[in-house]
């Protein structure tokens, strides 16, 4: 991978606080930012870079190799004798595998009239989409991360690994998991599901996040999935910067194409309950790649992949009930510190039982009735 790997190449597994950093790969890295620009101020609401610095990340990764080879899912997606339904999981499994990831977004407009946009956010990532689960009506896809650093020197540290995000897919689905403000969830009705596939977004921990749904639409060489524009939480790229705000309303579009697929975001910040303060884009590019060697990911992923079906049933039977409210924080420490501890804890001693236990009391402690 590289001439000049140093001898911390061997798997690391992330402290909480180097997994605080890895997480905030969606978030802002302490750098030198301009001051907010005043939209009125400039021509051009989307090339802004003249005028301001880019937030997020600032690492170098090291090169890899772009495969332009369409995935055998994608391959069958092409068929013109597949049924709808059939189409459809083919565009959902088609976003499996490895992968250079960007994640882009720029605030556009606000409310106000000098309204000060916030710096573009760019950062980045290499990752596999691994399928947990493929029913006919039911896909579940694990992100894992796994990235190497180069310094300036060429030196290059790594692997660090982190489990990553979660989507399920669910067809037909009369009831969505809808977010309505301060980490509290209920369910909400839908009458047009028909012939649609809801997505269900969980965050690393695999807590909840959001829900929406739509339609996959098929055409020669691309795929494309557009979401209906649902409530959902901050991200951490904007809850560790920005107070003035906290809900989003998010549209999203998935297009699934042979080199790859991007998740498209039009997101309006809102400050709970109805007050529109600004609208942002973003956009996550997901590419092909190959000759990347994923297998410590992988390798972390089989020693915990059991715990985290624990975790995933835990929360299953948490959000079968009518309303769910979640703190922030117990004893100063967030959720996934707890359980990324606990999955360290189940490699080197793979009890079930105390793995159920010992998540299941913290879940319990970060549920709270009062809300």
């Amino acid at each position: 991978m590289s001439k000049n790997l140093s001898k911390k190449t061997k798997l690391k597994l992330l402290s909480p606080l180097i997994l605080l950093f890895f997480l905030s790969i969606h978030a802002v890295i302490a750098q030198t930012i301009k001051d907010k620009v005043e939209q009125n101020e400039i021509n051009w609401l989307l090339d802004r870079y003249k005028y301001q610095d880019i937030r997020g990340g600032t690492s170098k990764g090291v090169a890899v190799e772009l495969d332009n080879t369409a995935s055998k899912y994608f391959q069958e997606l092409q068929d013109k004798e597949s049924d709808k339904k059939s189409k459809d999981r083919l565009a959902i499994l088609s976003m499996v595998g490895e992968y250079r990831v960007s994640f882009e977004f720029i605030e556009t407009f606000g409310s106000s009239i000098n309204y000060k946009l916030d710096n573009p956010y760019q950062s980045w990532g290499t990752e596999m989409v691994i399928l947990l689960n493929d029913e006919p009506n039911f896909i579940s896809l694990q992100h894992i991360m796994m990235m190497y650093f180069e310094d300036d020197d060429g030196t290059v540290t790594g692997p660090y690994i982190q489990k990553h995000w979660r989507q399920d897919w669910t067809y037909e689905k009369p009831k969505i998991l809808n977010y309505r403000n301060n980490k509290i969830w209920d369910r909400l009705e839908i009458d047009d599901f028909q012939n649609t596939w809801s997505q269900s977004v969980y965050q690393v921990d695999d807590s909840p996040r959001y829900e929406s749904y739509g339609k996959w639409l098929h055409s020669e060489e691309g795929s494309r999935w557009i979401s209906t524009a649902t409530p959902r939480p901050l991200p951490r790229r904007e809850f560790s910067v920005r107070d003035d705000y906290n809900l989003l309303s998010g549209l999203n579009k998935i297009t699934v194409m042979p080199w790859g697929w991007t998740m498209e975001e039009l997101n309006e910040k809102i400050i709970f309950p109805n007050k529109y303060l600004g609208s942002e884009f973003g956009i996550a590019r997901y590419q092909r790649i190959s000759n990347y060697d994923f297998s410590p990911a992988l390798n972390y992923w089989n020693d915990t992949k059991e715990y985290w079906s624990i975790v995933r049933e835990i929360w299953s039977e948490i959000l079968a009930q009518k309303k769910v409210c979640l703190l922030s924080e117990v004893k100063d420490k967030p959720m996934y510190l707890y359980k990324f501890n606990f999955a360290e804890d189940y490699k080197k001693d793979p009890d079930s039982r105390k793995a159920y236990k010992n998540t299941s009391d913290i879940v319990k402690k970060f549920t709270t009735s009062d809300c």
